[in-house]
């Protein structure tokens, strides 16, 4: 009980300083004209990418740099909170839903940590464009985006 609690409230100040640091979130949504970056929507393709990037400005584009550099980091985070959530539910024994939430929650790691790296990447060889490997990286937020409201929806639903 006590890692279950542990590791929702590190991946919820993780979250509220991705939101709330300097050259978080709110930041980045500023310079883009209110529009939310793209590994925080559902699905995207290579003309969202280049537009946020464009918009994001040289100062913007380092923000979100950090940012990328720091979700590397929080899927192994998230995906831990979901195994441990998942796996207290149904403590006696392997249920299919408890499986299935974490397996859903560690695609979902896999899929953000692809993503990520995509990201990184586009931004690495920026003003340049790589319409691929920017449709690549909106699949894998798609991807990950499924992954994560499979996972949360098993747990909320109590069923796990």
């Amino acid at each position: 009980m006590f890692l279950n609690i542990f590791l929702l409230g590190l991946t919820a100040v993780t979250l509220a300083g991705f939101w709330l640091l300097p050259g978080g979130v709110i930041d980045l949504r500023r310079l883009a004209h209110g529009r939310l970056q793209v590994d925080l929507r559902p699905a995207y393709g290579a003309d969202t990418v280049y537009a946020m990037l464009d918009a994001y400005g040289n100062r913007g584009r380092v923000w979100f740099g950090r940012m990328l550099r720091a979700d590397l980091v929080f899927p192994m985070l998230y995906a831990a909170t979901i195994w441990t959530l998942a796996a207290s539910q149904s403590a006696t024994h392997a249920h299919p839903a408890t499986l299935l939430a974490q397996g859903a929650g560690i695609a979902a790691a896999a899929f953000d940590e692809l993503e990520n790296i995509l990201l990184l990447r586009i931004l690495s060889v920026y003003p340049a464009r790589h319409a691929w490997f920017a449709r690549l990286a909106g699949a894998m937020t798609f991807a990950k985006t499924c992954g994560l409201l499979m996972a949360v929806g098993v747990l909320a639903a109590g069923i796990a």
